[in-house]
């Protein structure tokens, strides 16, 4: 019986989210695995591939998904795309209806023509792009030759290599007949356009012009002679015309009728080959399948592909893609498990990204979410690919995303992923603004590429600048629906995005000497993490459960407190808005482990979960069976906050659970676990950015990677009175009140740890200003021991005078972010407290300061303490309110050649606080 045609798949979804059950089972993943990993055995449904230029299509399975009734295909190529002249509303024109392959088993005369009936079939992506589909059993049993059919979309060429596997277990030789089919899709048969197909036989190839309806040339071909070819009308099943459909025949005799010209509006081409599967053995055979825009192109095309063979053209595919890899960070791990996993997340990226934008679909099974490409997920994916070191396909999504902005600096939710254009979904979901400006500046920041930088600052000023002009009155950047798309909020998850790029927006204008822009972000940024760490009780709400001790999932927008549990509030860590080592990180992720911990390892997304469940809007049902499905991303937040605060074990039981729960082939998951099953979601798989969060976990355990964001210069401000004791004694607990910044770990120009600044703060009270450093080492040498330091403190005038001289470089000659007027000092050899101004351009060493105790330090610790009086910072009179820009720098002087130099330094904007003014934040101790 002939399979009907292929009818619509795409449901309607909304991406609301779920949560909730437990189904806790042993779990191990130990740092010396004595075995591989392994994924579980669920496949992916669909996967996408391309060539790199401009074609993509996409492998399916029979089923998409449990809802899915439409399961007369068997596995196959469902989909062909292509744009030669860049992507347009003809890119999203599926070229075919279907190109598969049927089989008969004549030494036993068995068919295995109704492809559907194989249900089983499995497919993934391997470490050399190669798409690799496994048939398993038909109707429920096995086969005496195991079948596979693999596609290679060899790069930068216009022709895809199938190659069928059959592999013969059995005692005795087997002949197999193949059936090679393709049946295109004319759009415009139903105005009476028609294909004109032929054969040519020089090629050993059928062509398919489909230019009557403005399609594309197609040349389906065999590597060697095939048995017998026909060009037929799909709607004709008579054995017994010369146009009969190639099916039919098939089904009937075996063979085809070598039919060598049709013209009709529904049209096959096949071929078939018959193999010989001797014993034991496993055989392979191959076609190729070439598109272009004219029929020259397609025949050239054609004939490079015939001029070598398969083999040739998968080896060339396998090559292209480990040369592509090897040309980025390689994650490697004890358990190849990891390794693997890693690779496969990255070539399974590789492929789903749209050749000519640059885009990524949601998910690479359609079903659910059809051919929307989020903002959000697609720039984390790029992001990821960028950290790998794939700058070429992160460049061009980022210049796609940046021609799409919107005139006021803010971005749509969703855009088609073959043309590029807004389709209209939940809207707004501000985060994709925070994470384009990320993904801009680490791009940026990665290549050194200052002509990107200056070819997107239009669009990262207008971001940056959508956030600045849209604060709330309750201090934090605009509501929107953020990750779960559920209700207007003013989401922790989207705040803290804006926070980590505004601090990108701010680098990147430093960079440009835009002052101005920079101190307006610095400010936004102030003003947003002030909110975020202020208490829920207060009025307006702030982000900060002060109760229970962890972040709200958000402010509502009554400006009451929302206070559920959940997990994507851990983009704080992440994104570095919040210092993973803080207090408040701590509790926070103590809190989300002990309400949403399923499965071992796995997070759900908050409590109570539905979607996979019961939600109306799940996307195929009852997919979880249980509510709080375990969401993969956020086990990956935990997996980068378990890497930054120093627990490489539970880290590695994390990206373990990942890769565990992977599909056949270490396929990334969709957005959701079972666990109940311990499986994937299938209707979402594969979710290319739930791969980008293992690349970027497995990149961060591994040391190549840090996917916090720093403040260039914070804007700070806290009035407490500190006493500052001899030798630190007891001084330390005052200081957990005051708001602290942090320092990227391992910057220090030296290699010296001790020399290296963790983090600052800095307050003030009536007469002085204090200072507090923490280096990374934890400990300095005791006074005059070797290797020598010093601390120095850089400031503005705070009299406002714009008369008084200053100067760009420190006292040793690093340069300085800020200009800066007035200099303290004390180095670790000597008990002088010295005082500087600058003079002619050179810092000049005018008196001591005796009137406060001069800098002390905790060699145990590596905690230093600085009072600096108000007055040596100002030519005249230093107000509450004033603020200028402060350089905290630790030096050190070389022990070998006793050079003195600037090891590390931290910039702040410090305003000089009063004793009823709110401070500036900042971390919490």
């Amino acid at each position: 019986m002939r399979r009907p045609r292929r009818i619509s798949r795409l449901g309607t979804a909304f991406a609301v989210l779920a949560s909730s059950l437990t189904a806790m089972v042993a779990f191990s993943g130990a740092a010396a695995a004595a075995s591989p990993t392994l994924p579980s055995t669920e496949t992916a449904r669909s996967l996408y591939a391309n060539n790199w230029a401009d074609t993509a299509g996409l492998w399916m399975a029979p089923q998409l998904a449990q809802t899915d009734t439409n399961t007369q295909y068997g596995p196959r190529l469902a989909e062909l795309h292509y744009s030669p002249n860049g992507a347009q509303a003809s890119s999203a024109v599926n070229q075919i209806t279907d190109y598969t392959g049927f089989f008969r088993d004549e030494t036993h005369g068995v068919k295995y023509d109704q492809v559907h009936n194989f249900g089983s079939a499995t497919g993934y992506l391997d470490s050399g792009g190669v798409l690799r589909s496994d048939y398993g059993p038909y109707a429920g049993s096995a086969t005496p030759v195991s079948i596979g059919r693999d596609y290679a979309f060899v790069p930068n060429q216009h022709f895809m290599v199938v190659t069928y596997r059959l592999t013969n277990p059995g005692s005795s030789a087997v002949d197999m007949n193949i059936l090679d089919s393709l049946h295109v899709n004319n759009t415009g048969a139903g105005s009476g356009k028609t294909v004109h197909a032929t054969w040519d036989a020089t090629r050993n190839a059928e062509v398919v012009d489909m230019s009557a309806s403005g399609q594309y040339q197609l040349v389906l071909g065999s590597f060697g002679a095939p048995t017998s070819h026909q060009v037929g009308d799909d709607t004709v099943s008579d054995t017994g015309s010369a146009a009969v459909a190639p099916w039919f025949a098939f089904d009937t005799t075996g063979t085809l009728p070598n039919n060598g010209s049709v013209t009709a509006a529904n049209v096959d081409a096949a071929l078939t080959k018959r193999v010989t599967v001797p014993a034991g053995q496993t055989v392979t055979t191959s076609f190729y399948l070439a598109i272009a825009d004219t029929q020259a192109n397609a025949l050239a095309a054609a004939d490079t592909a015939r001029a070598q063979t398969g083999d040739y053209w998968n080896n060339a595919t396998t090559t292209a893609y480990t040369n592509w890899l090897n040309a980025g960070k390689r994650a490697s791990f004890t358990d190849s498990g990891l390794s693997t996993a890693y690779d496969r997340a990255l070539v399974a990226i590789k492929q789903s990204q749209n050749p000519t934008l640059g885009t990524f679909p949601a998910a690479t099974n359609p079903i659910a979410y059809g051919y929307k490409t989020w903002v959000r997920d697609s720039a984390v994916t790029a992001m990821a690919l960028d950290t790998a070191g794939h700058h070429a396909e992160a460049d061009k999504y980022f210049r796609w995303l940046a021609s799409i902005q919107y005139s006021d600096g803010s971005f749509g939710t969703t855009y088609d992923n073959w043309s590029g254009q807004h389709v209209d979904f939940v809207e707004p979901e501000h985060d994709g603004i925070g994470i384009f400006l990320i993904g801009a500046y680490r791009h940026w920041q990665e290549t050194g590429d200052n002509a990107f930088r200056d070819a997107l600052w239009p669009q990262i000023t207008k971001a940056a600048n959508f956030v600045a002009g849209h604060l709330a009155g309750n201090g934090l950047g605009p509501a929107d629906a953020s990750i779960w798309e559920e209700t207007q909020e003013y989401n922790t998850f989207t705040q803290s995005l804006y926070i980590a790029g505004l601090w990108g927006a701010e680098a990147v204008a430093q960079s440009k000497g835009d002052t101005g822009d920079a101190d307006t972000w610095s400010d936004t940024a102030a003003s947003i993490s002030t909110a975020l760490q202020s208490s829920s009780l207060n009025s307006p709400a702030g982000l900060w459960n002060s109760p229970d001790s962890y972040y709200n999932r958000a402010v509502n927008l009554d400006n009451t407190g929302r206070t559920t549990v959940d997990a994507s509030s851990d983009m704080l860590f992440v994104s570095g808005a919040v210092d993973p080592s803080s207090s408040r990180a701590a509790s926070h992720v103590a809190k989300v482990k002990a309400t949403l911990t399923h499965d071992g390892y796995g997070v759900a997304r908050y409590t109570g979960d539905g979607f996979y469940y019961n939600s109306p809007y799940s996307p195929a049902g009852n997919e979880a069976q249980a509510a709080e499905p375990s969401w993969p991303q956020m086990s990956m937040y935990l997996a980068l906050y378990s890497h930054y605060t120093g627990d490489q074990a539970t880290a590695l039981q994390e990206l373990t659970w990942y890769a565990s729960r992977t599909a056949v082939g270490y396929m990334p998951p969709g957005e959701a676990v079972s666990n109940v099953s311990q499986k994937p979601i299938v209707s979402t798989m594969v979710e290319p950015v739930t791969g980008a969060w293992y690349v970027l976990a497995a990149l961060g355990y591994t040391g190549q990677a840090d996917t916090r964001s720093y403040a260039p210069i914070s804007k700070a401000g806290a009035h407490t009175a500190l006493t500052v004791n001899a030798g630190t004694t007891g001084d330390w607990p005052q200081w957990s009140a005051v708001p602290y910044y942090v320092s990227p770990i391992g910057n220090e120009a030296s290699g010296d740890a001790g020399t290296d600044i963790r983090n600052v703060a800095v307050a003030n009270d009536d007469s002085n200003v204090y200072v507090r450093i923490d280096n990374a080492s934890g400990s300095l040498p005791a006074y005059q021991a070797a290797s020598k330091f010093s601390v120095d403190v850089y400031a503005g005038d705070y009299s406002g005078s714009t008369g008084t001289p200053t100067s760009t470089s420190a006292l040793h000659g690093a340069a300085l972010s800020r200009p800066a007027a007035f200099m303290v000092s004390r180095t670790s050899d000597s008990t002088a407290y010295n005082h500087f101004h600058v003079s002619g351009g050179s810092w000049v060493d005018d008196s001591a300061i005796t009137s406060v105790v001069a800098p002390q330090w905790d060699p145990a610790t590596g905690r230093i303490e600085v009072v600096i009086p108000r007055s040596a910072l100002t030519s005249g009179a230093a107000a509450d309110g004033s603020t200028v820009p402060i350089t905290i720098a630790l030096a050190r002087q070389n022990p070998t050649t006793l050079a003195w130099s600037e090891d590390d330094t931290v910039s702040l904007r410090y305003r000089l606080t009063g004793s009823g003014t709110a401070p500036v934040y900042g971390n919490v101790r």
